[in-house]
């Protein structure tokens, strides 16, 4: 009898770590197609918005605060914290262990690593936590 016991204890607790594997591998595709999505509105915003696209761009020439009006300023500023609350996102997940680490091979730093972009982030990183602000810039500063 105790033998039966035994392998019904086995048995069980197998069953109880097999079904803990599936339901992290579930949380864990559920997490990643949720940052896809995250990504694809992004994307989606800057395919359908004349106004983002051209920010965008010009991100990418080397443009400062100074050189935007107030209302662009503040269009970029949105866009760009949509962004950082992205990363914020991958990264708790990553810390709690549904994410992996490539996770973030994945971002596309290079609208970070521009002079604009690192201005509103030297103005709104106080909004975040420092654990978060630290790794970030690590991240962006890698390349």
């Amino acid at each position: 009898m105790e033998i039966i016991g035994f392998v019904s204890v086995v048995a069980s607790l197998i069953f109880v770590g097999v079904e803990i594997n599936q339901n992290t591998n579930a949380s864990r595709g559920e997490t990643q197609q949720n940052v896809s999505m995250q990504v694809n509105d992004m994307y989606k915003m800057v395919a359908e918005n004349d106004r983002i696209a051209r920010l965008i761009s010009l991100c990418f020439e080397g443009i400062s605060k100074e050189d935007l009006s107030e209302s662009d300023y503040i269009s970029l500023w949105n866009f760009q914290m949509m962004g950082f609350r992205r990363i914020e996102n991958i990264y708790l997940q990553y810390k709690n262990g549904i994410l992996k680490e490539d996770a973030f091979q994945r971002i596309g730093m290079g609208i970070y690593q521009t002079k604009i972009v690192r201005q509103i982030w030297k103005e709104r990183k106080g909004d975040f936590e420092p654990e978060f602000v630290n790794f970030f810039e690590d991240l962006r500063d890698k390349d």
